[in-house]
């Protein structure tokens, strides 16, 4: 059995004991030690209630339920059961009963139910021995204890204590001078463990917790408190959380073990922190909100990148007002529609929390962010903010560029066609387009070589141009010239380009100069010669 929240230990060390002092309390005085508990006052009866007996025999009338004669049928039996059932009431009585047997002496007792009273007389009279019970309370003439009841109270006082003895967590009761009155089995167990021995132990019990603070009598709850302390057989200190409660003139306390707690929330405080040192070198802007929207992480390029005071982001401001900052300092756009803006904020939280959000936000000074947000653990949001102007200038610069030279290329008059290290066709400007009207079907050097084949006449020229485009041949620039059907010459020039592809171009001419093939077959190292026109 473990018991771990510290406000059901208390309630039930006071459960405990009141219900084990109370059930203790009538063992004691209701019970003949050594036996069985006897019957005596465990069944309901009326008072006063008279018995006579001649010669030790019952003669009066009793009832089947007499709470003081545990066989009331047995009248021989009963002058024993009513002696020893009166001595439980009062230990003068057996005495006096056997005084009143023998020499006629009558009596007068005080007998005790607990804080009742009760009256224990007896005398002779015709013969016979006369003995009343009757109260000495007016008014109160009828006791009613359920002997079932009383098991079940003692029952349940003794399941009670074994399952404070048997628990992990210290319980302990301290009076109003702060001494330790009682405690349970773990706190003498870690007692033994703080240095003294089980079999030394002395009263004064031990205070293990001196420095714990007691709670003001005013405040309400139940306060809990950390401690730590030192044992023999620990390598590192014990921590425990404390709570008490007024009980009586003292007070109760609880100690529950959370060396797991402390442990894993100093490992959770090293990781924030060796992140912190690590997102401190990173250049890229790193804001963590956490499920209640609140900035809870932040390094210094955020601080740098978004302008805003150090000290106003480590007030924990929420998402909301974060972003407001941000368009006050014009470190994002500038919304055409405030109020359509402050309504898609929600659309963005939402976006970040599914992970789907990413935009590029150009800034009046004319930089670019790139901000992400992604979902973390609990409910936690995170945003990346990364300055990416100078990225985008120079994307800027090679598109300019890449159009510039595209440019060129289609106002040139001589048909180009440029193929990847693989054989893919990658581009054809706009006079190999009006040249070769099928090529748009062609997506390889192979079916771009057959559409020529077909177009011109017989020539061993496209072969080589296979093997030129697929690398299988040496690599330097050379030209040739090919006849269409109609008897229009085109000079064919064939060069490499960068990264392994490959230039085919095509241009009309009425007459070119062109290096002999057996020069080109002898060395292809040397420079191609230029086109040189006719006209």
């Amino acid at each position: 059995m473990e018991l771990t929240d510290p406000a059901t230990i208390l309630l039930l060390v006071g459960i405990s004991l009141a219900a084990g002092g109370f059930s203790v309390f009538f063992a004691t005085v209701l019970a003949r030690r050594g036996r069985e508990p006897s019957h005596v006052l465990l069944r309901g009866f009326d008072l006063p209630r008279s018995y006579a007996f001649r010669d030790d025999y019952l003669v009066s009338d009793v009832t089947e339920t007499d709470p003081l004669l545990s066989d009331p049928a047995d009248r021989v039996a009963a002058w024993g059961e009513l002696r020893e059932s009166l001595g439980a009431l009062n230990p003068d009585a057996p005495d006096r009963l056997d005084a009143l047997r023998r020499d006629a002496s009558s009596f007068v007792l005080i007998g005790r139910i607990g804080d009742d009273e009760l009256s224990l007389s007896g005398r002779r009279a015709q013969g016979r021995c006369v003995v009343t019970v009757a109260s000495l309370e007016p008014g109160r003439d009828r006791r009613m204890i359920d002997r079932a009841g009383l098991d079940a109270l003692e029952e349940e006082a003794d399941l009670l204590r074994r399952g404070l003895e048997s628990t992990r967590d210290l319980l302990w009761k301290e009076d109003e001078t702060g001494q330790i009155i009682w405690a349970n089995r773990a706190y003498f167990d870690l007692v033994a463990q703080a240095g003294e021995k089980a079999d030394r132990l002395v009263w004064p019990i031990r205070k293990l917790f001196s420095e714990l603070a007691v709670p003001d009598a005013a405040a309400t709850g139940e306060p809990v408190q950390r401690l730590s302390l030192d044992a023999a057989n620990e390598t590192a200190p014990i921590w425990f959380a404390i709570a008490s409660q007024p009980h009586g003139q003292g007070r109760l306390f609880s100690g529950q073990r959370i060396d797991r707690l402390v442990a894993a929330e100093t490992a959770l405080r090293d990781f924030v922190q060796t992140l912190s040192r690590t997102f401190a070198h990173l250049p890229i802007g790193l804001a963590i909100f956490d499920k209640r929207r609140e900035l809870v992480l932040f390094n210094p390029a955020l601080v740098a990148l978004s302008t805003l005071p150090g000290d106003w982001l480590s007030a924990r401001p929420d998402l909301f007002a974060f972003l407001d900052r941000l368009r006050e300092a014009q470190r994002m756009p500038e919304p055409k529609d405030y109020q359509a803006w402050r309504a898609s904020l929600a659309d963005l939280e939402q976006a970040a929390r599914d992970g789907t959000y990413q935009e590029m936000w150009t800034l009046p000074d004319g930089q670019t962010f790139r901000v992400i947000g992604r979902p973390h653990a609990d409910g936690a949001v995170a945003f990346l903010f990364e300055d990416i102007s100078q990225e985008v200038t120079l994307t800027r610069k090679f598109r300019g560029d890449l159009d510039l030279y595209q440019s060129v290329m289609e106002a040139s008059s001589e048909a180009m066609c440029i193929f990847t290290r693989d054989g893919r066709l990658t581009f054809c400007n706009s006079a190999a387009d009006a040249l070769w009207p099928g090529m748009a079907a062609a997506g390889t050097i192979a079916e771009a070589s057959r559409y020529w084949q077909e177009a011109c006449d017989p020539t061993p020229l496209w072969g080589e141009i296979r093997d030129f485009v697929g690398g299988y041949t040496e690599r330097s620039a050379w030209s040739e010239r090919v006849l269409l059907p109609d008897g229009c010459s085109l000079v064919c020039r064939i060069a490499p380009l960068k990264g392994g592809a490959s230039l085919v171009a095509f241009l009309e001419q009425q007459a070119v100069t062109l290096p002999k093939r057996a020069d080109r077959e002898a060395g292809r190292g040397r420079k191609a010669p230029g086109l040189v026109s006719a006209r």
